[in-house]
């Protein structure tokens, strides 16, 4: 008895002392690979994210606001910056005609009117677009082109439409146009729809006045110098004005 309990032993040993052997020689499994941990961010982390990227009209218009308080040295390194930024943009999408259009902007506040009418020009070959064709109207008269500054100011008009916001403006530019051309009757037609659209500038009222004075028209040039006044009070050229014309009356 105590044999075969013996011999039951010595098999189970080597039973055990093989599978182990049979485990440790077999490849080991493959776990299989858990896909990625993607979070979603918040709300509020996709609007930081959004902020952090460079806007280049929130450039401009930052721009605008510190040349309004008369930091015009500041204002002119948010334009530059504007300027990188579309030019970033652009690189991307060459059609991208909101880049061409800021960029334009920045670069007549600039003063850099021959860079405007370069870029409005490559822009408008890509498509027209009527905010491109009014500040090249303006870069021409700066740069001293009545006739085109005249055709591209028409053409803004004639598809932006009558109330678009930068009418007021294309006409006062095509009227200082005009009175450089010494073509005062033109001028007189532009500067009353400029101040018909937009009323609040005392420089545009003066600037009518003195059309409307070339024309030999005194008493209505007096009351246009009056309400450049009545705009801002004390402006010396309006005073000066208005008594130069009374004595002609």
């Amino acid at each position: 008895m105590r044999s075969v309990i013996t011999a039951v032993l010595i098999l189970l040993v080597a039973f055990s002392s093989f599978a182990q052997d049979e485990a440790e020689s077999a490849p080991a499994s493959e776990a299989p690979a858990l896909p990625p941990l993607t979070v979603q961010p918040s709300p509020a982390a996709q609007a930081a994210q959004a902020q952090q990227k460079p806007d280049a009209l929130l450039l401009y218009n930052q721009g605008r606001n510190l040349e309004s308080a008369g930091k015009a040295a500041e204002a002119a390194v948010k334009y530059r910056e504007s300027i990188v930024v579309c030019d970033a943009e652009l690189a991307q999408n060459p059609t991208r005609m909101d880049a061409y259009t800021v960029k334009s902007w920045s670069l007549f506040r600039l003063a850099r009117y021959r860079d405007v009418v370069n870029v409005g020009a490559a822009a408008l070959k890509v498509k027209f677009d009527a905010r491109i064709v009014e500040v090249m109207g303006e870069a021409y008269f700066h740069l001293g082109d009545d006739a085109s500054a005249l055709k591209y100011l028409q053409r803004y008009i004639e598809n932006a439409g009558e109330y678009a916001d930068r009418v007021p403006t294309a006409y006062f530019y095509m009227a200082e146009s005009y009175v450089r051309l010494k073509r005062y009757d033109h001028a007189d037609i532009a500067y009353a729809l400029a101040v018909y659209r937009d009323p609040s500038l005392s420089r545009w009222w003066f600037r009518y006045g003195g059309a409307v004075e070339a024309l030999g028209e005194y008493a209505r040039a007096y009351e246009l110098y009056g309400r450049a006044l009545r705009l801002t009070p004390g402006m010396q050229d309006a005073l000066d004005a208005q008594a130069r014309v009374k004595a002609r009356l």
